[in-house]
């Protein structure tokens, strides 16, 4: 199993939203609190995408204009 590290915007989104429940924030502090951590997690993912695809980027082989094409299948929806 492949285990990720958690970015520290992550971990401070979810400590702000901890500390917000303990206290017993108001509804809208809690769901403000919530897309933080949503937002976090996804610009978090999202640069992790970038980064592997910058990686990869240069191991990509261009095919063989000499290679024979793929063959095609037929597939109904």
């Amino acid at each position: 199993m492949i285990v990720y590290p958690v970015p520290v915007e992550v971990t401070q989104a979810r400590i702000q939203l901890l500390v917000d429940q303990t206290a017993k924030a108001p509804p809208n502090t809690i769901n403000e609190d919530l897309k933080a951590v949503y937002d976090a997690k996804s610009q978090a993912q999202q640069a992790q995408f970038e980064k592997h695809v910058e990686r990869h980027a240069d191991q990509h082989v261009e095919p063989s204009s000499h290679a024979e094409p793929a063959g095609l299948i037929d597939v109904k929806v």
